[in-house]
């Protein structure tokens, strides 16, 4: 089973992209394949085309650095296409995240974005 990327346009009082269902294994993986991202400059990783990712209705997800933590915003004139921009330290602060997830018995959900993210559109992991 896959893990599943899916734009949500409204729910709650924001849009938000959803990675789901985590387990421990898909959690190593998301964290291995965003790890160049906290030190590259040049790093962009189109999480869509990962091997263990499923987009749901054609969803597009590319990580990248910047130098303001933004989150995800949707690039425009398009239904569900994304850039997820962080600063390196907004990614390191992701990793983070995700470690918990690594753990055996670890459920829930984390919005994967620091503390001062400025963005509109927030990307989440699920365990559900």
């Amino acid at each position: 089973m896959c893990l599943v990327l899916e734009f949500i346009p409204e729910v709650f009082d924001r849009p938000l992209v959803l990675l789901s269902p985590s387990t421990p294994e898909k959690a190593e993986k998301l964290s291995q394949a965003l790890t160049p991202l906290a030190t590259d400059n040049n790093a962009v990783v189109d999480v869509h085309t990962l091997p263990f990712v499923s987009p749901v209705d054609g969803c597009r997800l590319s990580a990248k650095v910047i130098d303001e933590d933004i989150c995800a915003i949707l690039i425009e004139n398009t239904k569900n296409h994304l850039t997820w921009e962080l600063t390196h330290q907004g990614w390191e602060w992701v990793l983070a995240l995700l470690g918990r997830f690594t753990e055996p018995d670890c459920f829930g959900y984390q919005y994967l974005y620091p503390d001062d993210v400025t963005g509109d559109i927030f990307v989440i992991l699920s365990s559900y």
